[in-house]
């Protein structure tokens, strides 16, 4: 899943989690985009594909969340700011290259002089820090091998401290306007620093190991123009150490960069000496050791550093692959789709009628019905009908007993019926209201039962015409609630 879509995907799951009453994302809205994002990735009632893919599953998250938090950034300015903290800015990557690369040439002049000293910082020392970091980061991929989980939760422990740090005012300034609003931003401050935690080690990494090929490459330029308009000499000085050490150092350090350049290393003792300052004089021309420097910092800084970096870019894409679903959302991706046919398995389907007493033949029907559109076993439960006039009574019946604990709740209602928003509607949005409050959220299916109006009008040879003129009214009134309707003769369903 790519960077941004997790973040809006994140956003909206701490919405949603935080906004029980729907003030900020109402509920017809979320019913809508879900609807919408199923239809997008080609998962429509009558059309569930049976087996559901990973990228399947992240491409319709993806789609809600971008079909939500759209419209929820015109409302509130605010949300595409926190989004905007929680991204890694281009020009802070611009900057730090510039500073690192302004640092190695002014190390080139470090100490003023028109002197190399080939044993002294900062060469020396920057090929042991760069060595060095190099173990500890054999030693860390050692270990998470080892431990892949220890790891995982230590740095989210960082990104996490980092992230609250980054928008901790910004929640706090939100939460004094909108509570709720806040409330949802530092929630989704810990979600990112969680889930997002891998992008955002990946992201470090790879501007740390530019960095220091920066630095080094600094450095390399600012020896090349610094001795190309000055004359420099090269050579060594110690108080502890004498010309067959010395030897022996600049073995171990220019010795493969010599190999692949074939600037040549004094052979003898007696060379390595004349190298050596003193009072009357020593050192020698600084082209062929300003070389053989280049080549070092290249082989063991630019090129180990730049191919780190390309590593983290790699790991980077494979983590924003479009059909990568995080661990972290399967959850939410069960909890949003629950009812459709994006889960991978069965569950409990409550049935409440209303203004209908179905006979047994139209709930059999709509338990076959069930069990050909959705996955797995399917547990069909039957609530008391709600009658006309019982409206006021709908959200508490469909937020007690089973209906708290199912994973789809089915309103289920007659075509022979006119709809009508104080009754109907009043109905349809006690069940979707309830459904998007609870915990885990349920998913809503309104059932219109065509057997009574098809067996009413059985001998009339307008039936079809009839028929689909009722559906486009149904169809249109339940869209107006964020739902969609499913059709279906329950009578004749599997007969």
């Amino acid at each position: 899943m790519r960077e941004d879509t997790l973040r809006s995907v994140l956003l909206v799951e701490a919405i949603e989690e935080v906004d029980r009453a729907g003030a900020i994302l109402p509920p017809a809205d979320r019913a809508q985009a879900t609807r919408d994002a199923l239809r997008a990735v080609d998962v429509a009632p009558g059309n569930e594909p049976r087996d559901v893919s990973d990228a399947r599953i992240a491409s319709a998250l993806g789609e809600r969340a971008e079909r939500l938090v759209a419209p929820l950034a015109s409302r509130y300015p605010i949300v595409a700011e926190v989004l905007g903290r929680t991204r890694t800015p281009t020009w802070m990557l611009v900057v730090l290259l510039v500073i690192t690369f302004a640092s190695g040439i002014a190390l080139s002049a470090l100490d003023g002089s028109r002197r190399i000293n080939v044993l002294a910082f900062p060469f020396i020392g920057l090929i042991a820090w760069n060595l060095v970091t190099y173990v500890v980061l054999a030693v860390a991929w050692i270990r998470a091998l080892a431990g892949p989980a220890q790891s995982a939760r230590r740095g989210w422990r960082l990104a996490q401290a980092a992230f609250r740090r980054r928008i901790a005012t910004l929640a706090s300034s939100t939460a004094r306007v909108h509570a709720v609003l806040g409330q949802a931003i530092a929630r989704y401050a810990e979600r990112w620093a969680e889930a997002g935690s891998a992008f955002t080690g990946q992201h470090a990494r790879r501007w740390l190991h530019l960095a220091a090929a920066t630095l080094a490459a600094g450095l390399v330029v600012g020896l090349y123009v610094r001795g190309t308009v000055l004359r420099y000499e090269a050579g060594w000085e110690s108080t502890f150490l004498g010309p067959a050490q010395v030897k022996t150092i600049l073995g171990l350090l220019y010795g493969p960069a010599a190999a692949w350049s074939g600037v040549a290393l004094p052979q003898t003792v007696e060379q390595v000496a004349t190298l050596r300052w003193t009072g009357s004089g020593g050192g020698g021309d600084a082209a062929p050791w300003i070389h053989l420097i280049a080549v070092t910092l290249l082989g063991v800084i630019v090129i180990p550093r730049l191919l780190l970096a390309g590593v983290a870019s790699v790991r980077l894409a494979w983590l924003g692959r479009p059909g990568a679903l995080p661990d972290a959302l399967r959850q939410t991706a069960a909890s949003t789709f629950r009812g459709s046919a994006m889960t991978r398995g069965g569950g409990i389907a409550s049935v409440t009628p209303y203004a209908y007493e179905p006979p047994d033949a139209v709930i059999d029907g709509l338990q076959r019905w069930l069990g050909s559109v959705l996955p797995g076993e399917v547990t069909l439960e039957r609530r008391p009908s709600l009658r006309y006039g019982e409206e006021d009574m709908a959200a508490a019946g469909f937020a007690s007993g089973a209906h708290r604990a199912a994973d789809l709740h089915i309103v289920l209602m007659s075509l022979a019926a006119t709809p009508e928003a104080e009754n109907h509607g009043i109905v349809i949005a006690a069940a979707r209201d309830v459904a998007h409050r609870a915990r885990p959220p349920a998913a809503v299916r309104v059932v219109v039962d065509e057997s009574p109006y098809a067996q009413r009008f059985a001998a009339d040879g307008s039936l079809a015409p009839r028929l689909e003129e009722r559906r486009r009214l149904w169809r249109a009134f339940v869209a107006d609630y964020g739902l969609e309707a499913d059709f279906i003769a329950l009578a004749n369903q599997g007969t």
